[in-house]
């Protein structure tokens, strides 16, 4: 007999472990997919702490530019840490805004001088109850 094709049976049956392999994997997929998300979002979070800590590092008195966290002015954050020893601020300060990061920014006095800074960033909604990201830091209070 010669044969030119394939029988329906042997059509189906490899439809069939098609549809096995597909419906194996397929969450494997899913959940990297979703793995890679997470792991951008932490990374973006990671480096907005630490963009936050370098222009808290960098400000100067002198050379004030109008800089902003979010949404304050960074002239404004230097001012209330110099007048209060422990300061708690949660930013954004207007929820109506469209950020994507809720910023945590604690000062502690450590001696005249210095001060421990804390920042934590947490996503603005947390579908995924992702776990923010933290920083410590201790430096030297800058001189009007």
């Amino acid at each position: 007999m010669n044969r030119k094709g394939f029988l329906l049976i042997e059509v189906l049956i490899g439809i069939f472990l098609l549809g096995l392999i597909t419906t194996t994997f397929f969450p494997i997929f899913t959940l990297m997919n979703n793995q890679f998300k997470n792991v951008e979002i932490k990374n973006d979070m990671k480096y907005y702490g630490e963009t936050v800590i370098e222009k808290i590092k960098a400000f100067d008195f002198n050379k004030s530019s109008g800089e902003c966290i979010i949404d304050m002015e960074l002239e404004k954050l230097i001012n209330i840490f110099c007048e209060n020893d422990e300061v708690e601020v949660d930013l954004p300060l207007s929820s109506d805004e469209d950020f994507r990061y809720r910023v945590n920014i604690c000062k502690n006095n450590k001696g005249n001088n210095l001060w421990k800074i804390y920042v934590k960033v947490l996503p603005k909604n947390n579908k995924e109850n992702m776990e923010g990201v933290s920083f410590e830091t201790i430096l030297q209070k800058p001189e009007k």
